[in-house]
């Protein structure tokens, strides 16, 4: 709920989201992204890196429901990264040896 603190904050439907946070209970997501399970991802390192949450999902903070709008592919990914001249290895995203 941290982004909900301020982005729509006033939307029904995150009031709705506000409910089963407050309550404890999970929410009944609908899955929209979805990586396979040999890619390791994290929010907390790309929202750390400087990267906006419309960079990967378009534009969230207008939307009460969320559709997929950009694409999760490597050569999306592989792209967003060498523009922002980050890391491309192969271990960024994926743990080798596994």
């Amino acid at each position: 709920m941290a982004c909900h603190q301020t982005v729509r904050a006033g939307s029904p439907t995150i009031a709705k989201l506000r409910q089963f946070h407050e309550s404890g209970t999970s929410i009944p997501w609908v899955r929209v992204y979805r990586l396979p399970e040999f890619v390791f991802f994290s929010h907390a390192k790309h929202l750390n890196g400087g990267a906006r949450c419309a960079d990967c999902h378009g534009q969230v903070e207008e939307r009460d429901v969320v559709a997929k709008e950009v694409s999760t592919s490597m050569i999306t990914c592989m792209n967003c990264h060498a523009e922002r001249r980050v890391r491309v290895d192969c271990s960024v995203c994926h743990q080798l040896g596994q």
